[in-house]
This record gives structure tokens, sequence and C-alpha cells, in this order.
């Protein structure tokens, strides 16, 4: 669970990185901040699993709190984001950001370990 973590922070890394050659200043906070609106609540679902771990017969539960968690928690950090910082907002930078943790990695890690077999 932390490799997810910590392979959507490089995903994150990067991303912000190139968007900030290509955008700017603006472009580097979006990313950030659309990175980060999926990162902070896939990382609050891992503690969450984390911490039912000892408890086996209810992690299918644990799962499922977490995942409910992880997107509520994404779609509120979104529209904080989006009320707070809206007039200099860029949109696709944002979107690369939130991507790039939510959907790519994801995606690579799952291809990965199905290749060969």
């Amino acid at each position: 669970m932390n490799k997810i973590i910590y392979a959507q922070l490089a995903a994150l890394a990067v991303t912000v990185a190139v968007c900030a050659l290509i955008s700017g200043i603006n472009g580097f906070w979006s990313a950030l901040a659309g990175g980060l609106s999926y990162l902070l609540p896939s990382a609050v679902a891992v503690l969450l699993l984390k911490l039912f771990k000892p408890y086996p017969q209810l992690a299918g539960t644990a799962f499922l709190i977490g995942e409910g968690l992880k997107v509520v928690l994404a779609l509120v950090f979104m529209l904080i984001v989006f009320a707070v910082w809206h007039e200099t907002l860029q949109f696709l930078p944002f979107i690369a950001g939130l991507l790039a943790v939510s959907h790519l990695v994801f995606l690579a890690l799952l291809r990965v370990r199905d290749y060969g077999r």
C-alpha cells in the first residue's frame, strides 16, 4: 500500500515539473493542487486500512469505508480548491496532476505485474 502512495507522489512530482515548464508558476500550483486533491485522500484510505490490518474480519468493511471516504474527500478537496482559487487556477495542469495521481500510476502498476504471465 505504501508503494502506491510513493509511486503516486513520484508521478505527481514529474507532472508538476512538466506543468511548471510548460505553464509557469500557475501551472505548477494548479498541477500540485490537482494531484494533492487525490493523494491526500489516498493516504487517508491507506492509513485506515493499516489501522484495521490486525482485524481481518473487518478488512472488507474497512476497504469499503476507505474507498468511500477517499472519493468524498477528493471531491471536497477539489471543491475547496475551485472555490478558493478559481481565478488563477489553470484547468489543464490541474487535471494533469489529478490524472497522474489517480489513474496513470494505478494502471502502470497493474500492467507491469500482469506482463509475462
